[in-house]
């Protein structure tokens, strides 16, 4: 829950919304190598895998 100002409000939301932008392209991006899936709070892509790792996301060769 957010307890700023309603400046810090509005700043942190447009922040949001230019880094989902700039995530959704990269996933375009990693598209175009390959098929990108997201289920069960992972992404995967072509040998690679993006998860939740404690509090922070990593992206991991996929060998599989």
């Amino acid at each position: 829950m957010h307890t700023g100002s309603p400046e810090q409000l509005r700043r942190a939301e447009q922040r949001a919304q230019a880094l989902a932008t700039e995530i959704a392209e990269l996933l375009s991006l990693l598209e175009q190598c390959g098929p990108v899936t997201a289920k069960g709070g992972r992404i995967t892509g072509l040998a690679v895998t993006i998860r939740r790792t404690g509090t922070r996301w990593t992206a991991t060769p996929d060998r599989s």
